[in-house]
């Protein structure tokens, strides 16, 4: 591939035509590595498959010898467009319209990958390939679904292979209002409960001679969200119980349901953890069906990440810096942890992480866009950002 260009809204463009819907890559990968070859990194392509998921493609960056090591982490993968007929302009033609870049992955989080490539070029370019330091780029193929060969087992495998990270940079869609103005310090935590209701399957006109699934577990759903797992605090929104299925899958009308399914998910704070929040839906079960003779439930967990809070420090207060620098704007950015989860989640384990990105407005919907003018004005933060860690100002 010989199409090198730079420029932040060209090379938004071109990532967004890969079609790059989880775990496909589409070719995302490849641009991203000609660019960063070109700038002399030394790249690897780091494919991982097992662990019950599907294989991804994944890419490692990095130039510099010595000295601090700066990573920016991102995802090429996108989610599904839905219903294209419903789209303004096709999803991944990275139409320009009004001032506005339309496409899927244009906000989520292509535009951001492009900004740091072009602000990386544009330092390179002013202070050589030997600036006093280290920078990777961090990028995989799968963010928006499983996760499960991705950015994590990157990780272990740069700790494998003795790459100490001192800080790194989430490139995810967290402004609100204007670029920088607010970003992500945390997360909150994930966990989904798979509950399963066994009864006994009788007529309905006879239910003295049955045991109804549905009726136990909608009394055990009904008190899991009859109050409020908590009032959040100073750093955290409070916790967020969501029904998201109800099952019975049951056709006839006279017929009282054997079985019984939902799922419950749950985003929280720092006052819970995955193992208190199974404890308190055990306790919730038991409160429900230690009472009843003729039907029981039982239930499965997925919990893909604990809520963490990375306490200001170096980079946060280089970030807020570089933002002010860039924009003029004396406020400090809002030190947020809303939102769903990312890869941050992992990198945390690692070395101090902070979320810095385009806008977040139109992520996952039709029509997703990003403004022109906030992909100019990110890649100067960048660029900003990569000035003052590395003592060029």
């Amino acid at each position: 591939m010989n199409n090198l260009n730079f420029d932040p809204i060209v090379l938004t463009q071109n990532l967004v035509r890969c079609p790059s819907i989880t775990p496909k890559d589409s070719g995302a990968l490849d641009i991203i590595e000609n660019h960063l070859n070109n700038l002399g990194f030394n790249c690897q392509k780091l494919p991982f498959s097992g662990d019950n998921s599907y294989e991804v493609n994944n890419l490692f960056a990095t130039i510099g010898t010595t000295g601090k090591h700066l990573a920016f982490a991102g995802h090429t993968d996108v989610v599904p467009p839905g219903n294209e007929e419903s789209w303004k302009y096709p999803p991944f033609s990275a139409t320009i319209d009004n001032n506005k870049l339309y496409g899927r992955g244009s906000e989520d989080m292509k535009s951001n990958i492009a900004c740091f490539i072009s602000a990386t070029n544009e330092f390179i370019s002013k202070y050589g390939k030997e600036f006093g330091g280290k920078l990777s780029f961090i990028i995989t193929g799968d963010e928006e679904k499983d996760a499960v060969n991705g950015t994590k087992k990157m990780l272990e495998w740069s700790k494998q292979n003795n790459i100490v990270l001192d800080q790194c940079i989430v490139g995810e869609p967290t402004s609100n209002q204007e670029i920088g103005d607010k970003i992500k310090v945390g997360r909150r935590g994930i966990i989904t409960f798979y509950l399963s209701v066994k009864g006994i399957q009788g007529h309905t006109a006879s239910a003295h001679r049955a045991e109804n699934a549905t009726h136990h577990l909608t009394k055990l759903l009904n008190n899991l969200i009859s109050a409020p797992l908590d009032n959040g605090n100073k750093n955290f929104l409070p916790s967020s119980i969501q029904i998201a299925t109800i099952d019975v899958g049951n056709t006839a009308a006279n017929i009282i349901p054997e079985m019984a399914k939902a799922t419950v998910n749950i985003r929280y704070n720092d006052l819970h953890n995955s193992k208190s929040l199974t404890e308190w839906m055990q306790k919730h079960i038991n409160d429900v069906f230690d009472k009843i003779d003729k039907a029981s439930c039982v239930f499965e967990v997925e919990a893909n990440g604990e809520s963490f809070l990375t306490k200001p420090g170096k980079l946060s207060t280089l970030i807020t810096k570089s933002i002010s620098e860039v924009t003029g704007r004396n406020s400090k950015p809002e030190l947020a942890t809303d939102g769903g989860t990312s890869d941050a989640r992992f990198i945390k384990d690692y070395c101090e992480v902070v979320e810095l990105g385009i806008r977040n407005q139109t992520l996952h919907q039709v029509d997703e866009f990003v403004f022109i003018e906030d992909i100019k004005m990110l890649q100067k933060v960048y660029l900003k950002l990569l000035e003052n860690y590395f003592n060029k100002i």
